[in-house]
C-alpha cells in the first residue's frame, strides 16, 4: 500500500470531524455504533457529504480499506488489549492511543481523497433554499446516507435511536454553520 506523500491530512473531512467529534452525544453514538460494527470514517464521510448536500454510496476507496483493515483496526485492537489505568502499561496504552488517532487522520484524508475525485452530483437545486427547508434536507439527507454507510441493511431500536442522535447532531451543527454566516 503506497499512501502518496502530499496527502492532506488537515483537509475539510478532518476539520469537520473535529467539529463534529466535539460534540459529546455525536461521538457517543458514533461510538456505540463503531462497537455494532460500523465504520466511524463512513459515518463522518456520510454526514460531512450530508451537509455538502451530497449523497454517499456506501463504498470506500480501496486504499481505505486496506488502511483501516492494516493499520487503524490493528491499533485499535492492540490499545482495546491493554486495560485502562495500570501505571505498568499506561504509558504503552496512550502511545498506541496517539498513534490510532493518527492512523484514523490518514484513513479520513484517503477517504476525503476519494471523495474529491469522485464528485457525485448534488442532490439538492442549486437554488438557494429557505432555512427551514434546507435544515429538513440535511437531516433527511444524513439519514439516507447513513443507511447508506450500514454495515447490514437490517437496524434494531437501538441502532435507529442512536442514527436518530447523528441526525439530530448534524441538524445542530448545519443550523450554527448557517447562522454564523448571517
Amino acid at each position: 500500500m503506497t499512501i502518496p506523500a502530499d496527502l492532506c491530512l488537515d483537509g475539510p473531512l478532518w476539520q469537520f470531524a473535529g467539529r463534529f467529534w466535539s460534540r459529546p452525544a455525536a461521538q457517543t453514538a458514533a461510538l456505540l455504533l463503531q462497537e455494532r460494527g460500523w465504520s466511524v470514517t463512513d459515518i463522518l464521510c456520510a454526514l460531512w457529504l450530508a451537509l455538502q448536500e451530497r449523497r454517499y454510496y456506501g463504498t470506500n476507496a480501496e486504499q481505505v480499506i486496506v488502511w483501516r483493515g492494516e493499520v487503524t483496526e490493528t491499533l485499535r485492537k492492540a490499545r482495546k488489549a491493554i486495560s485502562k489505568g495500570n501505571p505498568a502499561t499506561d504509558q504503552a496504552r496512550n502511545c498506541i492511543a496517539r498513534g490510532e488517532l493518527e492512523a484514523e487522520k490518514v484513513e479520513l484524508a484517503l477517504a476525503y481523497s476519494a471523495l474529491a475525485q469522485s464528485k457525485p452530483a448534488s442532490v439538492v437545486p442549486q437554488v438557494v433554499p429557505q432555512v427551514a427547508q434546507q435544515e429538513s434536507t440535511v437531516k433527511t439527507l444524513a439519514l439516507e446516507n447513513l443507511q447508506a454507510a450500514a454495515p447490514e441493511k437490517a437496524m434494531d431500536n437501538e441502532t435507529g435511536r442512536l442514527l436518530e442522535t447523528l441526525t439530530n447532531e448534524i441538524q445542530i451543527l448545519a443550523e450554527g454553520d448557517h447562522q454564523s454566516c448571517l
